[in-house]
């Protein structure tokens, strides 16, 4: 039991303390893990439990489209809300008819956008490290020429 406790600790401060793009690649993560657990459930015929992963999903899903920034993703993040809502909808109706399939194909969907995202993230790393080091690389310059004496 104290072990599982210190996982839930460690799990803890890395979501309080991982940033906001982080946080939805996270989200992601937890989304398709559930799917799959809800659809092996549907598949074994273990309503509690598939509906209680199902309802997961559609809670990460509603908090995805809770951490949309209308004014700054514009068109994207309007796109984004019709999406989460339509896998929101289509999980609900698949959870009430129990149908495995319709789950499948958001469990697909979802992956497409969380490795979307991952690369946007990556890219973006990318560039902060090349700003960086172009920085520094100018800095480092800099520093050198100013150590440059002309004697005549």
């Amino acid at each position: 039991m104290q072990q599982q406790s210190g996982v839930k600790d460690y799990q803890t401060m890395q979501i309080r303390s991982a940033k906001p793009e982080k946080l939805i690649l996270m989200l992601y993560d937890g989304a398709i893990r559930f799917l799959r657990e809800g659809i092996r459930f549907l598949d074994q015929g273990d309503i509690e439990n598939s509906n209680h992963k199902l309802i997961r999903v559609q809670n990460i899903l509603v908090e995805l489209m809770s951490s949309l920034n209308f004014e700054k993703g514009g068109e994207i993040a309007v796109n984004l809300f019709r999406i989460y809502e339509f896998m929101h909808y289509t999980l609900v109706q698949a959870n009430i008819k129990k149908e495995p399939e319709p789950v499948r194909r958001i469990a697909d969907q979802l992956k497409t956008l969380r490795d979307s995202w991952a690369q946007a993230l990556k890219n973006q790393e990318n560039q902060q490290k090349e700003a960086s080091r172009l920085e520094d690389g100018g800095q480092e310059g800099n520093k050198k020429a100013k150590n440059i004496s002309i004697t005549g």
